[in-house]
Parts: structure tokens; sequence; C-alpha cells
């Protein structure tokens, strides 16, 4: 056993001493065949050995006794039959918040989409009494799919008893948006593979299942032309407008038994008045594209918590992977003349800002079943049909 001079942990105990009292806390789960201590202000001891029982018992076990001690386990696999046992200093518990912050951000989001669905209209006129349906109707849609995302993120790890915050929605005033999403705080390490992975993908697809109705019932009340025969456009020789995905040209076709936009530039508008049911297109859209971009791979993106559940640290070469095929789309489209491809290279440097390393849980050693294998499948087959590659194309104003 490799156990360094006797040197007071924190000023506390001497660390053999504090050694020897966690390695009584794993007689009865590993058998262990060394010690390594890691100097440093993390003051992380290492225990290598084989476990007696099966990986999620020995975790259970071992953290309770640890953070009896004031440490928080870690559970890695060195080899197929050696594991690891890390004791880190200190133990992880949430804390209060301030909610009144969580309420007056949404608030101030919710103010600040009305005004972005607003500028969806043609003409905006304070006599008629029915002037901000546009901006309500795409406020409430989005704020809907957006709500039901973070929801879904925060219930779930509440059932896991992962400590996190409310959701801090992102006001964004000169955003076409009008809003840059939502963010929940996660308060402590990820507890194992199946909480990260079930947290990770409950938020796509609880926004899912909320904007693809949303969409399909804004393309019923929508309107389909060319922008000339909408607003006057005689000023103007292109117009912009939104990408498809696979998804939205699809449901493009379901509703309205059309490939839009066609060869005259004929498609969806999604200004009111002029189309009822374009701003809760227009939102349902956007809440398909954060759909995309959550799970894009990558850190702790939603597509991250999943791959990282999934694959364990090769997720880390795929996100490294997918960072460079966005820049390489961003610049791609950029030598084509294509105005989007500002978006890709921002988020190829964002995924670089974040990390694209997902950090591990607590048991990075429990594997997941065949129906969790089975929804990692499904998250990749709608980040395929919600990716937009042109967000933004510009048109002839006809």
């Amino acid at each position: 056993m490799d156990i360094a001079p006797l040197i007071g942990l924190g000023g506390e105990e001497p660390r053999s001493v504090i050694v020897e009292r966690l390695r009584r806390q794993l007689s009865d789960a590993m058998a262990v065949e060394q010690v390594d201590i890691v100097r440093g202000p993390d003051q992380t001891i290492a225990f290598y050995g084989r476990l007696t029982d099966k990986p999620e018992a020995v975790f259970e076990r071992v953290s309770e006794r640890f953070a009896a001690l004031g440490y928080t386990a870690m559970l890695e696999r060195v080899n197929q039959k050696l594991f690891r046992v890390l004791a880190l200093k200190g133990v992880a518990r949430g804390k209060p918040t301030r909610r009144w912050i969580n309420y007056l951000l949404f608030a101030a989001t919710v103010l600040t989409t009305m005004f972005a669905g607003l500028e969806l209209s043609t003409t905006v006129d304070l006599t008629d009494p029915r002037w901000y349906l546009p901006g309500l109707l795409f406020a409430g849609s989005l704020m809907t799919i957006l709500l039901s995302h973070e929801l879904a993120h925060y219930f779930v790890a509440k059932r896991y008893g992962s400590p996190v915050s409310l959701p801090y929605f992102v006001p964004m005033p000169l955003s076409p948006f009008g809003t840059m999403g939502a963010v929940i705080v996660q308060q402590a390490p990820m507890r194992d593979r199946k909480a990260l992975f079930d947290i990770g993908i409950a938020g796509p697809l609880a926004g899912l299942v909320v904007a693809v109705p949303l969409l399909i019932v804004g393309l019923v009340f929508s309107r389909v032309g060319r922008p000339s025969e909408f607003i006057d456009i005689s000023q103007f020789d292109v117009v912009q407008q939104e990408g498809n995905s696979l998804l939205y040209l699809g449901a493009k076709y379901l509703v309205l038994g059309e490939v839009l936009p066609d060869e005259e530039g004929r498609d969806v508008w999604l200004s009111a008045p002029a189309s009822p049911g374009g701003p809760v297109v227009f939102a349902a859209w956007v809440g398909l594209l954060v759909t995309a971009l959550n799970l894009l791979p990558i850190g702790q993106l939603d597509g991250g918590h999943v791959a990282y559940a999934l694959l364990g640290r090769r997720a880390w070469t795929l996100a490294y992977l997918v960072v460079g095929l966005l820049g390489a789309l961003g610049v791609g489209l950029w030598m084509a003349g294509s105005p989007a491809y500002g978006t890709w290279l921002i988020w190829a440097g964002l995924g670089l800002v974040i990390g694209p390393r997902h950090p591990p849980p607590l048991n990075d050693v429990t594997r997941l079943g065949p129906r969790r294998v089975l929804l990692g499948l499904l998250a990749l087959l709608v980040l395929i049909v919600t990716f937009v590659p042109l967000p933004l194309v510009i048109v002839p104003a006809r």
C-alpha cells in the first residue's frame, strides 16, 4: 500500500488516519490492492481493487459512508476487473436559490418574446383591440415549448435527488426570437450514467412533444404565397426566409400538400395578420431549432449528457469531431456566400468555450440497458430531422 508521509489533511487529522478510516468503509465493498494520494488542493485519495458486489450496490454503500466522513465518492472502471474509488474532500449539497430572480427573468422573457412576435406583424395598429395578438401567440407558443423543455429537466433531476435550480430564462430584447433560451443550474455532480441520460434526454423530448403539435396547428391557419403577395417589397431585391429542417419540410407537406418553398418562391408566410397562424409556426420553428442545438453531443449540452452516458470518455472524441464539423460547415457557407455561416462559426466557438469534454458522473461504471440505448438512437434521429443547415436563407423578392 502506497501511503504518503504523515501530513495533516486540512490541519485536522494525519493523512494516514484519514486514509485508514476511508479504507475501512470499503472493507465489505472492495478488495483494496493499492492506494494513491493525489497531492494538491483537491485532497483526493484513490483506492484500487476488485469489487465484492455489483457496482451499483457498491457505489450506493460507499457514497453514503464517505459522505458521513465529509468526502464524495466516485467509482470508475480501470479495466475489465479492476476498479478505482476516488475520495474527494467535501460533499456537494444543494443551496437554496432566490426564486424571485427566476420569476423576474421569466416575466422579462415573456415581454421580450412578445415584442419579437410583434415584429412579425406586417402592421401594428394600436387602435385595433387585437393589435397584441401576434406577439401573444408567438410568446405563448415559444415560452410553452421552452418551459416544457426546462421543467422536464427539473422534475427528472428532482426524481433522482439531484439538486438543481429552477429555470433561468434569458431575455434578449434585440434578438429576433426575444430570448436566448433558458438554463438550469446543476448544483452537484450527476450521480450516475442513468441519471445523466434521463435528465439530459428529458428536455429535448418534452420540447419536441409540445413543438410539433403547435407547428401543425399553426400551419393549418397559415397562408402560402410569394412575399410580394403579402407586403410591398418594391424597394427590395431579396428577402430573408427561415430555412428547412427535414421535420419542418415534412410538416409543411403533410398539412399543406406542397414541398415548400417551391420553384416560384412560394412558402408559408409567418407574419400576421395576413397569415394568422404564422407566429405560432415561427415559434415552433424556433423551438425545433433549439431542440437541435441542445442535442449536439458537445460538453454539457443535452446531447453531451446523452452521448457521455452512452459512450463514456469516447464521447469526448465525438464532441471535438462535432465542433470541427460545425466550424467546417460555417467556413463552407461563408465561402458559398450564405448569410447562415455565422450561426455555425459561433456555435463551434461556443462548443470550445463551454468545453467539449463532459465531466464524468460520480458513478461512471453503471451501463445503460437496451431501452436507454434505443432512446439514445431516438435522440440521434431527432437531431437529424430538426437540424437546420441553413437557418437563414436569402430568396429573390418576387
